[in-house]
Parts: structure tokens; sequence; C-alpha cells
């Protein structure tokens, strides 16, 4: 029985080439949709989890409670969080600090700037990282132990074994040595990411011991711990206060009532209602979005299958009847035309993997990710929902209604044909709304990434090269800023001899590598409040291109004055509503002797998914610290250089570069960024988001089209009588044309009102995540629309003019 049902499965489909051509490519090209986009959403719910303790570990943050409206929380902690927690409370089995800072590695004669990541000695303890080299119980037994990545692991040692290798790395004044005593392999589903690990046995020689101890408010590590079995986290966060109040000093804790809190290590990456900490947080919704595009697509297909289906009825109910004058029952027949469904269901399935397999790089490219084709259980239980959803959706409203047939109707030719005309076009019409919706989400997503690379900045983006700048890590932060402005000064100096140079200076931040510093202090009226702060020299405002709206910028001619100075932005001034702040100071009672000598006009120093906040720029930062109650960063405050190329000749001004960096330290590696494609890379998931959805726009149409095509060709195939009939009364070949495509476009028109409510819902709550973000207007409907009527009518033209020209004498002969 089934090797008969099998048989005349195979013998219709070859009967209907096109037809089952058009179904198998339409279907396969939804598998290799959803397949991929199965795999980046797997990879996004997974982050983390391959740790086999991560149900156990929590990422402590810290909260602070001011006041009303004064709730702040950083996923950076103090150094010595970790230790008081573990020492306080026994639910707490392990704490891990993991914190990075820039410095020079030495191999050889070469010297190399690296960011090297610190890390507690219960790290591999904790975490489940694969060593493809060296064992857990061989690293962190001393500080002058090193752990590698296996990129680094090539960079340093290439195709060489790098165990018990030694790599010099400078922490202070002087160079240590570190025996290389493992490789990491890091999943790229891990919020935890390095290429450089040491112990925080090394702590000492990079920070002094208060830092360490007991400064609670200089904010800088990550601090994980992990729970014993069965801790209630929410139970173990209640017992905290208490304690915090006691480590504090109780009149400190009435002020800030700080306080640690617990994230869920798998919740890192896609939970964006904690505090943001060095990894960088997923966006849940691009998980969904996608989902539903993958669903999209695969619906399209679907319904092409089954308005073919509806369509090939009328020939294919002579064959049902016959079945049933002989004896066939309706349960046989639903299995028959089902059964075909699954032939055709397991040919797309097996097609659209092989191409997502082939498709994999490409994809990986869009996506920003590295994805492999697993031979998993994951890829199984995906093919069989895949077979089972598609097979019955597909197959089961053919089997039901064509079995369902009555004999004695279809020998007479009186089917009623009307119900299933109605079903169709509303099918063909949810098709169309769909394609449309792509076709206008996609419309709107690229105007807002093109608005995003537009936007005035407040600076001027272009040609600006940075050059981070290596300082000796042991110092204070102040001491640092004074050795790397001394170090900028000098290539300063050296670049200016070059043409290609337009201009240069020191700054302690760049644009778009992370936040700048955050200081956190109380007014003169009790409030705390933050702002950010930047380092930077006198060239640093008009190498940017930036405008002073009030006062004046810094003076190196005048030192003592300068020493004392600072600019804020325009943000500051509306904080405190002043309308003449030049002469004025932070109103803050512990900050050192200074005056605003400018206003700048406000910039988007950070990402435009957020709003321009109050800055202050100075050149001496003890003016700041001195006030801070709260410093923290997750973009090191070590000055770079920055470079303003003459327009014409970058590539010239980086070879001027090189040169420079050569003449004072020809023993350093160089290494150099963008900004403006620093500043792009703010936006990639948006952009690979968009590079995704245009791709799937683009199937959507595709699959459509192939549908309308072969659907065109069976209804004219069905009015060929009539419109020849028509051509003898008469009837002109504009007026066929207007006849056989006006219902088509009046579905296109339907479809489209239906979609813009789509559109405007879905696409408003994405802009939502940007603060400056365009308006969505008519014209993108408009275009939608036009696109989708022309791809249309391209699709069902070849067979209207065919029809429209057909001979009446060649199709009326035998009347």
């Amino acid at each position: 029985m089934f090797r008969s049902y099998l048989t005349i499965a195979l013998r219709t489909l070859w009967r209907n080439k096109v037809q089952s051509f058009i179904n198998i490519l339409g279907l396969s090209l939804g598998v290799l949709c959803c397949s991929l986009i199965s795999l980046y959403v797997h990879d996004e719910w997974t982050f983390d989890s391959f740790h086999s303790k991560a149900d156990r570990i929590y990422r402590v943050y810290a909260t602070e409670d001011w006041g009303e409206n004064q709730q702040f929380a950083s996923a950076n902690t103090p150094f010595p969080m970790g230790p008081a927690l573990k020492e306080n409370f026994p639910e707490v089995l392990s704490h891990v600090r993991i914190n990075g800072f820039g410095t020079q590695l030495k191999l050889g004669d070469q010297i190399f700037n690296e960011q090297v990541t610190v890390a507690g000695q219960d790290f591999f303890d904790v975490f489940d990282f694969e060593l493809v080299a060296g064992t857990r119980a061989s690293v962190f037994q001393t500080q002058s132990e090193v752990v590698l990545s296996e990129p680094m692991a090539v960079k340093y040692f290439g195709d060489i074994s790098p165990l018990d290798k030694v790599l010099s790395m400078q922490l202070g004044e002087r160079f240590e040595e570190f025996t290389v005593k493992g490789v990491v392999r890091i999943p790229t589903n891990s919020s935890i990411s390095f290429g450089i690990l040491i112990s925080d046995l090394n702590y000492p020689k990079l920070y002094n011991s208060q830092v360490l101890t007991s400064a609670w408010f200089n904010i800088n590590p990550e601090t994980y711990v992990l729970l014993g079995d069965g801790v209630d986290p929410k139970i173990l966060e209640s017992k905290f206060p208490a304690v915090f109040k006691t480590i504090l000093g109780e009149e400190e804790f009435g002020k800030s009532k700080y306080s640690p809190g617990l994230q869920p290590m798998k919740s890192i990456h896609l939970d964006n209602s904690y505090p943001t900490g060095t990894a960088p947080v997923g966006n849940p919704k691009y998980s969904y979005v996608l989902s539903a595009i993958a669903l999209l697509i695969l619906v399209v297909a679907c319904i092409n299958f089954v308005t073919l289906s509806i369509g090939q009825s009328l020939h294919r109910s002579k064959e049902v009847g016959i079945r049933k004058v002989v004896g066939a029952a309706r349960k046989q027949l639903i299995i028959q035309f089902i059964g075909e469904a699954m032939v055709i269901t397991i040919f797309s399935i097996i097609l659209g993997l092989v191409a997502a397999r082939l498709s994999m790089p490409l994809f990986n490219e869009l996506s920003g990710k590295t994805l492999e084709f697993p031979m998993n259980s994951f890829l199984l239980l995906t093919t069989l929902s895949l077979l089972a959803i598609i097979g019955l959706i597909t197959g089961s409203y053919p089997a039901f209604v064509l079995s369902g047939l009555r004999p004695l109707a279809i020998m007479k030719g009186t089917m009623p044909t009307r119900g299933r005309q109605g079903f169709r076009s509303v099918l063909v019409g949810i098709q169309l709304a769909l394609s449309i919706f792509l076709i206008s989400s996609t419309l709107v997503m690229r105007q807002q990434l093109q608005f995003l690379q537009e936007k005035n900045l407040g600076f001027n983006k272009e040609q600006l090269a940075v050059v981070q700048l290596s300082v000796p890590q042991g110092l204070r932060l102040r001491e640092r800023l004074i050795k790397g402005f001394e170090k900028a000064g000098q290539f300063k100096t050296e670049l200016l001899k070059y043409g290609a140079v337009e201009s240069a200076c020191g700054s302690s931040h760049d644009f778009g590598n992370g936040s700048w510093t955050s200081i956190g202090y109380t007014d003169d009226q009790g409030v705390y409040r933050n702002f950010s702060m930047n380092v930077i020299d006198d060239d640093f405002i008009p190498t940017m291109n930036m405008d002073l709206v009030a006062g004046r910028n810094f003076s190196d001619s005048n030192l003592s004055e300068s020493r004392r100075s600072i600019i804020v932005n325009e943000a500051f001034v509306k904080e405190y509503g002043w309308t003449d702040p030049v002469g004025k100071r932070i109103p803050g009672k512990g900050f050192q002797d200074h005056e605003i000598i400018g206003v700048i006009r406000d910039f988007n120093y950070s990402s435009l998914y957020t709003a321009v906040t109050p800055l202050v720029m100075v050149e001496e930062a003890a003016i700041i610290l001195s006030g801070a109650e709260n410093i923290s960063f997750n973009n090191s405050p070590i000055p770079r250089l920055i470079v303003r190329l003459k327009a014409g000749e970058t590539a010239a001004g980086i070879d001027q570069i090189k040169a420079a960096w050569a003449n004072i330290n020809s023993t350093e590696d160089f290494a150099f960024t963008f900004v403006d494609q620093a500043l792009a890379l703010q936006y990639r998931s948006d952009q690979n988001l968009g590079r995704i959805v245009s791709l799937a726009t683009l199937l959507s149409i595709l699959i459509g089209s192939l549908g309308l095509y072969a659907l065109a060709a069976l209804s004219m195939q069905n009015r060929t009588k009539e419109i020849s009939i028509r051509k003898v009364m008469g009837a002109t070949e504009k007026s066929l044309l207007l006849l056989l495509t006006r219902d088509y476009v009046l579905l296109i028109l339907v479809s489209l009102v239906v979609s813009i409510p789509m559109t405007i819902v879905s696409m408003q709550n994405w802009l939502k995540t940007f603060e400056y973000r365009i308006q969505i207007g008519y014209p993108i409907f408009l275009i939608a629309g036009a696109i989708s009527m022309t791809i249309a009518l391209l699709a069902i033209g070849y067979h209207t003019l065919k029809t429209a020209w057909t001979d009446p004498a060649e199709t009326l002969r035998y009347e």
C-alpha cells in the first residue's frame, strides 16, 4: 500500500513539473531561512550555558539609592566586593573578580600593546572554559603564569606549542616574566572573553592596598560568585543590606544605601533590565524578530503550496471522482494527498538543509557570528519539527477538500468553485501583505541606519585616526594620565612635522569604544548626581571641529590657569538651569578650586541609543577626582593620540603616523583605529539585523513571485475559453489586460492597507531603542506598494499577455 501511494505521488509530481518545482523551491527556501535563523536564535538563547555550574553562577552588581529618582546600579564593582561576600556569606562558595588593563608584552626583541585580563584564582573552578593545552590543575598556581586564548597562542607562537614558553609583561615600571600554562578555546556564545589571562595574585603590583581592601567607591572589576546548591539568590540578596551597613559604616550606608545584587549568568547576554557590564548586551527583541521573519517566510512558502493545490483541484477532481467510484475510501485519499505533501516536504527539507550548510559562511558574515552547522539533537529536532509542520500544513487542506468532493458533482461538472476561489484569494492576500510588510520594514531600517551614519554628532568624525598609548599600570590614575599626556605631547610635536597630518590632540577617551569615565558626586543641595569626564589637552576641541557656545578653550600658554579650568557641555548647564555658566564652579563641596571657562555645544560622545548627558572636560584630572564619590569606566581612561589627517591623504597620513611612532617608540607594536569605523560598529547588531531582514525580504519576494507565476498559469488556463469568447465578441487586448489584472491589483492594494499598521507597530517598537530616530512617513508605503505591484505584475504578466494574445480559433475549434 505504501509503495502504491509513493508511486502515485512521484508520478503526480513528475506530471506537474512546474508546480512541483515551484513548491519544492519555495519550501526549500523557507527551510533554508528557518534553519539558519534557528541556529542564530539558539546561539543567542544558550549564551553561557556551556558552563556546568551556570545555574549557580551570578554576576554581582552594585546598587545605590540616594533618594527620589536617584537610584543607580553598576555591573562593575569595587575590588573588595568579592572577598567581602565570600567572608560574610557561607552561601557564597567562590568568587571571581575579572578586569582588564592595557600594557606591553615583549617576546624577544618585539614589543606589543595588548589588553590583559586579570581573573581570580578560582576562575577555572567556576567556569568551564575548555583548555586545549595544559590542565586545570596546572594553571594559576603562581602569580607568574599566563593563559592564552587560541588566537593569541597562534599570534605569538604560531604552530609551536606555547606551553612553558615565556612572555614578558609590563606591570608597573618593569617587565615581569610569565610562563604560558594553558591555551583556552572560548565559545562564541560566551559573555566572558579574553586573549591574555593572568591571576589576581598580581593585583598588589597593579593597585595599591587601599584600592584592593577599602576603596568601596572605586569601581573597576566585574565580580562573579558561585552559590551553593539550593541557595535562593533573592533570600541571599535580602541579607546584604544589614552586612554592608556594618562594612561601610552607618553614616556612609545611610547616604547611599549601597548594596550588591545578583544577576544570573545566563541572563547577562539578553536581559537589559540589569546594568550593562563589559560584555555587550544583545537586544532580546532581535531573536523574536528573526524568529517571526523565519516563520513569515515559511508561511509564504506554505501558502504557495496550498494555493497551487487549490488551483490544481479542478484538474485532479476527476481523478478523485474515479477513485471514489471504484471504491476508494476518504481516509485513503487523505493519506494519498498528505503523502504527496510529505514527499515534497522531504525533498524540500533535504535541499534546504544542504543550502543552509553551504550558506553558513555568508550567513555568518551577515549576522556577525561564527556559527557552525551542527549534526546534533538540536538540528534533528528542528528538522522533524519542520517536517511535521510543513507537511501537515501544506497537505491537510488540499487532502480534506479534495477527498470530500462528491463523485456525481465531479462527473456532471457542477462542483462549486466560488468558495475555493475566495479562500485562495485570502491566502494570496496574506502572502502579499507579509511580503509588503517585509519590504516596508526593510525600507524603514535602511532609512534609520542611514540616518545614524549621516547625523551630525557635534564633531567631524571623518579622517580621524586613534592611536592607543601605553602607560605603566601600577601607578595611580592621575599619575598615569600625566604620563600619558606627556607621551601624547611628544607624538604631537613629531607628527606636526609631516604634511599629511592636519592636527593632533591627546584625550583620555575616544569614540565608539565604551562609555567615558563616570563621576558620581553630591551637590551643594545634597542631591546625588552623575556626569561624564574626559581629560583632554588644548588641541582637542579644534582637532575635533567642535563649537564653543560660550567662553573659551583651554590654553597651554597659561598652564597655571588651565590647571584650574574646566569646560562643560550644554547638557550640564541645562541640568542646573544656568543662564550664564562661565565663571561658576561644579556645585559640589569636595571639588578643589576650579572655574568653568567655556561651554561646548552638545556632541554625541556616546551612541545614538542614548541622549547626550552632562559632561565635564578638564586638563587637570585632580579637580574632578578630589570631589568624586564614585568613579567607574569600562573604557580605559589612559590617553590616546587622536590625529586628523588631511582629506585625500589618508594612506600617506597613516604611513607618517607609523614613521613618527618608529622615531619615538621603535620597539613598540603600532596599532590604530578610525573613529568613523568605531562609531559604525556601535550599530553592528542593527546593521546585521537590517541585512538579514533585507535577505529575508528578497527570499519572500522570490517565493511569492514564483507562486503568483504558477497561480497565474493555472488561472489563465481555466479562463482561456472565456477570453476567446470575449475576443470573438469584440473585446480589445487592452480591455482584456485590465480584466485579467484587475483582481490582482485590487488584492495588492488591500494587502498594502493591511500591512501598514503591522509595519508601523513593529518598526516604531524597534525605533524606540534609539534616542535619535526617523519618523515613519507615507513615502515608505508608497514605495513598498509600488515595488510589490511591479513584482506581482511582472510575475503574472507573461501568462496574462499570452492569454490575451491567444487566437480564439485555436481555443474554440473543437467547441
